[in-house]
């Protein structure tokens, strides 16, 4: 299977959450948008444990089946599309999450996130995670 990982399912996953392990395995592709890695790296930044967050993302992004999603011009109609749907039904999303919902919906990917942010959001695959 192919999926897209947002920050939330990273950090979840590394953190210990089981749920995950079906989904970070070597039989799967993974993709990373490359706005999430600016979100890793932010976080990092503000941490105490910087190096180390730093070396476990560098060991993750060299694995063979991940790749990073990097925004093309046909990313930006997505971002549009999904920015004017959430305006017009009234709710709000970061900026970084449309940019995340762009890239997964424009590679029909399902996404991976512990994030109900991204349920509002028209015509994107959202992986179900097990209840615990």
């Amino acid at each position: 299977m192919k999926y897209t990982i947002d920050t939330s399912a990273y950090s979840a996953f590394n953190r210990g959450d089981t749920r995950l392990n079906q989904v970070f395995t070597p039989d799967n592709e993974l993709f990373v948008p490359l706005i999430v890695l600016g979100e890793l790296r932010a976080g990092f930044s503000c941490g105490n444990r910087k190096e180390r967050n730093e070396e476990l993302l560098l060991r993750f992004l060299a694995r063979p089946n991940v790749s990073i999603l990097v925004p093309s011009d046909k990313t930006t109609n997505e971002y549009a599309s999904i920015f004017a749907y959430l305006r017009y039904i009234g709710r709000p999303c970061g900026t970084n999450d449309i940019w995340i919902a762009a890239l997964a919906r424009e590679h029909d990917l399902p996404l991976v996130t512990m994030d109900s942010d991204f349920h509002a959001i028209e015509n994107l695959k959202i992986f179900q995670l097990p209840e615990y």
